[in-house]
């Protein structure tokens, strides 16, 4: 009965382990080539998948050219439920881009500046190349990818020319945006900008980008501030403006606001670097730089593509960002 039942499905890793009385790993790595496996193991295995017919076309590849036909896309276990559906729609395009490419998407998260889990995906030859979703300041990740000397990209702007990046023209946007949104003020209006973890890439590039937006318009120090934790309710009102590194930050400051009858779009102009569903939703819809993540995610996968299969490509590659002005800016 159990012949009967093996011979009809498929022989897998598992079955030559058990016939040769090795560990799976050991039989993967004798497979794909990687890892310090005797000639005479890497002969066994071999002999014993062709006699049972052991050639799925993952396998096959791997043999062939030495690859898994996987890239690793490193996600942030810190992100809240807000930040991950960003990085959802960002997932999203990757996985499509990917399929159409034969390619499968890997998902890693990893916790903070710690890389066990991006070394053990790296190490054990699980993935082809990695693209990196976040980017903070000093970041490990980058460091061991680059000391490996492993393929990867990142997504966002950095000034390191060495490193591949997909960029959403971030400083530009929010340098136009901020304009936007300063043009119903009067000339002695006064503008809070809220950031959020400076640790991240994205808020210093936001911080730039209104910096450089307040200079254009010609508007001194004395008219604006920034912080990094929003003011107390004794201080809130005597902002006319108040722009948010992001949507998780600017609905914790419509949630201020609002407990202290602050109404926004009237008694004070509220807008956001980073849009999202909930802004959309919000009552009133708040203003925000849309930034379309699925294009970032899908121009990734198609940049890490060039990369490991030896075609011309851009070192950096611009994906445009829009602007939706709502009520929360009397729009």
């Amino acid at each position: 009965m159990s012949n009967r039942l093996r011979s009809s499905r498929a022989f897998t890793m598992n079955d030559i382990a058990d016939e040769l009385k090795l560990s799976k790993s050991t039989v993967s790595r004798a497979l794909s080539g990687y890892g310090r496996i005797s000639e005479e193991t890497v002969r066994r295995v071999k002999k014993c998948a062709e006699s049972h017919g052991f050639r799925p076309n993952l396998v096959a590849k791997a043999l062939a050219g030495k690859k898994t036909l996987n890239i690793a896309a490193v996600m942030p276990l810190e992100a809240t439920v807000t930040q991950m559906m960003f990085y959802h729609e960002c997932l999203s395009g990757m996985v499509r881009a990917a399929s159409k490419l034969g390619y499968s998407i890997l998902v890693c998260m990893t916790d903070g500046n710690d890389t066990a889990s991006l070394e053990d995906i790296v190490y054990n030859r699980k993935v082809d190349a990695v693209i990196l979703t976040q980017l903070k300041q000093d970041d490990k990740n980058v460091d061991f990818l680059q000391k490996a000397s492993f393929p990867f990209i990142v997504i966002g702007s950095c000034n390191n020319n060495e490193i591949i990046q997909v960029d959403s023209k971030m400083r530009e946007s929010c340098c136009n945006f901020t304009k936007r949104c300063v043009q119903k003020l009067t000339n002695d209006s006064k503008i809070l900008f809220v950031c959020g973890n400076l640790d991240v890439v994205a808020n210093k590039n936001r911080i730039e980008g209104f910096m450089a937006g307040m200079k254009e318009c010609g508007i001194n120090s004395s008219r604006y501030s920034v912080c990094t934790d929003f003011l107390d309710t004794e201080e809130i009102c005597s902002w006319d403006l108040i722009l948010c590194s992001d949507d998780v930050v600017c609905l914790k400051v419509i949630d201020t606001l609002k407990k202290n009858s602050i109404e926004v779009g009237k008694d004070v102009l509220v807008a956001s670097f980073h849009d999202s569903i909930l802004l959309e939703m919000n009552n009133p819809p708040v203003s925000a730089i849309h930034v379309d993540a699925f294009k970032l995610g899908e121009s990734a996968a198609g940049l890490t593509f060039a990369i490991l299969s030896g075609k011309e490509y851009e070192a950096t590659t611009y994906v445009d960002c829009s602007f939706n002005m709502r009520a929360s800016t009397g729009d």
